[in-house]
């Protein structure tokens, strides 16, 4: 069944890069951009599944956004986009509402995994490329899998950063992930879902 997937971001070239890759990883997604939280709550009717909000947007910014986001629609997942790793705006756009953090220069598998995890009946819909995921009932990337070892050999996100060479927030990003996708609130419960599965 076909979900749709709102976009805000001042950047009409990051916008139109996005809707590339969500169509590309889901057939038949409804794919909604605006450059403004204006411009979408005065078109958009139908809920969306997932929105994508940049923080740093002219007018209303992403942070005040969250809230009227909720209100609107109450059962919409929100992704947040940002282009600065800052832990204390990510924290308090967290808090506002947000579901999720992901930084603009990260891999577009990151901000697939978060579509999956976030709207779990979008697994179903046809893939362009479904060599891409794992043919299980929680499937995770190859990233997101080496992760889950490192997790299983009790390495804390600074560790596995260090290992993988990647920043710690990303390591924390694939973490949240992995949890909702195994539908599990902590990390000894991943591994034991994962191992139970047969992913690990």
């Amino acid at each position: 069944m076909p979900f749709t997937i709102l976009s805000i971001d001042d950047h009409g070239l990051f916008r139109t890069g996005i809707e590339l890759i969500v169509k590309g990883a889901f057939g038949g997604v409804n794919f909604a951009s605006f450059a403004s939280l204006g411009q979408a709550l005065e078109t958009l009717t139908a809920a969306p599944e997932i929105i994508l909000l940049d923080l740093h947007l002219a007018g209303i910014g992403g942070h005040d956004a969250i809230p009227l986001l909720k209100l609107r629609w109450p059962g919409s997942r929100i992704i947040v986009v940002t282009s600065v790793q800052d832990e204390a705006e990510i924290a308090r756009a967290l808090a506002a509402g947000g579901d999720l953090a992901i930084l603009k220069s990260e891999a577009p598998e990151r901000l697939i995994g978060a579509i999956r995890a976030l709207a779990p009946h979008s697994r179903g819909i046809a893939r362009s490329h479904p060599e891409a995921q794992p043919a299980t009932d929680a499937p995770l990337t190859g990233r997101q899998l080496e992760v889950l070892r490192h997790l299983r050999e009790g390495h804390s996100n600074k560790a596995i950063a260090n290992r993988l060479g990647i920043s710690e927030f990303t390591v924390r990003g694939h973490v949240q992930l992995i949890l909702k996708l195994l539908h599990v609130s902590s990390r000894a419960q991943a591994v034991f879902e994962a191992q139970k599965a047969g992913i690990l």
